[in-house]
């Protein structure tokens, strides 16, 4: 597989003209048995207070997508032209559950190519609700727990800043970190990409039973 672009007009808070690409589908609501790709995501959000047996697999998730992002991504093309900036969880840090997968999927994604520039930017600066529980936070929002770590500009950012995310929904948390990152000095562009996008599983078809079968085929013979 590859990275396939993203189609602003099908999320509500990209823009036209925003470059964004994912790599698999995930399965909302569709649970572990969905797909492998629902999968590796859920065992990537496990909260880092989970069990060590749990911690296994979020460690085995990290592996995998940053093996996955290094095999799609032309890293050495990358080398002072992107700086490559993780989404950050919901939780601050110093948090019992603040958790930095996306910068962790990163650093695995650059060890055969260290050059590459992953800088945590952006910070969470309070503690909100994940995305995928409950209420969805709009861009205003998310701007509102979000802040620039400056002290990570100490060397110049590249023109082409590309943030990365595990799942996009609806594109809110895309659309505040471009907001946060677009002004920041030299950057040209914020991109996205993201490990996968979002999809719901089509509707169940009710098994009809024999007898449902025959009376339906009875009302079509009437005249």
């Amino acid at each position: 597989m590859r990275l396939q672009i993203l189609e602003p007009r099908d999320y509500t808070y990209l823009e036209a003209g925003d470059s964004c690409w994912h790599y698999g589908e995930y399965t909302s609501d569709g649970g572990y048995q969905a797909s492998d790709t629902n999968q590796k995501i859920l065992n990537l959000k496990k909260k880092p207070t989970v069990s060590e047996a749990q911690l296994y697999y979020k460690n085995q998730a990290i592996d995998y997508w940053g093996r996955t992002l290094a095999g799609v991504i032309d890293l050495p093309r990358t080398i002072g032209t992107s700086t490559f900036v993780p989404m950050p969880g919901s939780k601050p840090t110093g948090h019992a559950d603040y958790d930095d997968r996306m910068l962790r999927v990163l650093r695995r994604m650059v060890l055969g190519c260290p050059e590459v520039d992953v800088r945590p930017l952006l910070i969470q600066t309070e503690e909100r609700e994940a995305q995928h529980h409950g209420h969805r936070l709009t861009p205003d929002e998310l701007c509102e727990t979000l802040a620039v770590d400056h002290g990570l500009l100490d060397r110049p950012l590249a023109r082409n800043v590309v943030v990365v995310d595990d799942v996009i929904t609806l594109g809110a948390s895309f659309a505040a970190a471009k907001r946060m990152l677009a002004d920041l000095p030299r950057v040209e562009h914020v991109r996205g990409v993201f490990l996968a996008k979002a999809v719901r599983p089509p509707p169940a078809i009710p098994m009809l039973t024999p007898e449902q079968i025959r009376e339906l085929l009875a009302d079509i013979r009437r005249p």
